[in-house]
């Protein structure tokens, strides 16, 4: 058996709808190749699980459907999930159609996916949504068992460590306490 690199192009967020479908993040740089690939690779207990892509629809948070997910049930089971493609799936530079491009405004949004720690708190948790807010971006993410909304901005980013995706902050005291 020849050894296959994968390669960590989002995750899966929660279940949606009753038919099995899920809402995926996908870094904008493996959009095309999320697009264009009818067979991703899930993480479950530490293997890579393939599955058939039956649907994709919406942008940004999109919804995904896949072949034998037939419900809320066996979706839940692939919830908050790292989504993966074999490095041998991905488009060749030179034949992609589109150049990635930041999304407007949304200045955080490839913090998804990435480890918060906090100086004081030590680790928080993962990312596993950047919502636009009217005064700001906030990451979403579960702390102690509780959804929590935090601010991102320059005042409480310490350092953005991208190679070990992680986000050190140093958050105001009493914001984790909800």
């Amino acid at each position: 058996m020849s050894n296959v690199t994968y390669i960590n192009i989002g995750f899966t967020q929660k279940s949606h709808g009753l038919e099995g479908e899920l809402k995926v993040v996908v870094e904008d740089r493996y959009l095309e190749d999320f697009m264009k690939n009818e067979r991703i690779f899930v993480e479950v207990k530490g293997s890579k699980v393939p599955y058939f892509i039956e649907n994709v629809r919406g942008k940004g948070a999109m919804i995904l459907k896949l072949e034998d997910v037939e419900d809320k049930d066996a979706a839940f089971v692939l919830q908050s999930r790292k989504i993966f493609l074999r490095e041998q799936d991905l488009i060749p530079e030179k034949e992609r159609e589109f150049e990635v491009e930041e999304e407007e405004g949304m200045k955080y949004l490839f913090l998804v996916g990435f480890t918060m720690e906090d100086k004081t708190a030590g680790l928080i948790g993962v990312v596993t949504e950047v919502v636009e807010m009217p005064q700001q971006e906030m990451a979403f993410m579960k702390y102690k068992g509780k959804d929590v909304l935090i601010p991102l901005n320059e005042q409480l980013i310490v350092e953005v460590q991208k190679k070990e995706k992680k986000l050190l902050v140093d958050l105001p005291e009493g914001l984790l306490d909800m």
